[in-house]
């Protein structure tokens, strides 16, 4: 399950991945378990630091630091 995005700015990640880009999430980093995303608008950062994006069919965003491209 290497290779989880790490250390991205959201400028980065915006360059790197366009709206539209398919990624595998993992909720639980370690556990093999995954789900197939794809994301929507571009990614932020949020207050405490956090990089997130939303993807499709889930509320809000999700933690960059949890998906595998």
């Amino acid at each position: 399950m290497g290779h989880l995005l790490r250390n991205l700015t959201a400028k980065t990640f915006n360059q790197r991945f366009p709206v539209d880009s398919q990624f595998h999430y993992y909720l639980t980093p370690g556990v093999s378990e995954r789900e197939t995303v794809i994301t929507r608008p571009a990614a932020w950062h949020m207050r405490n630091g956090r990089l997130v994006v939303r993807v499709e069919g889930k509320i809000g965003g999700i933690s960059v630091s949890k998906m595998k491209p």
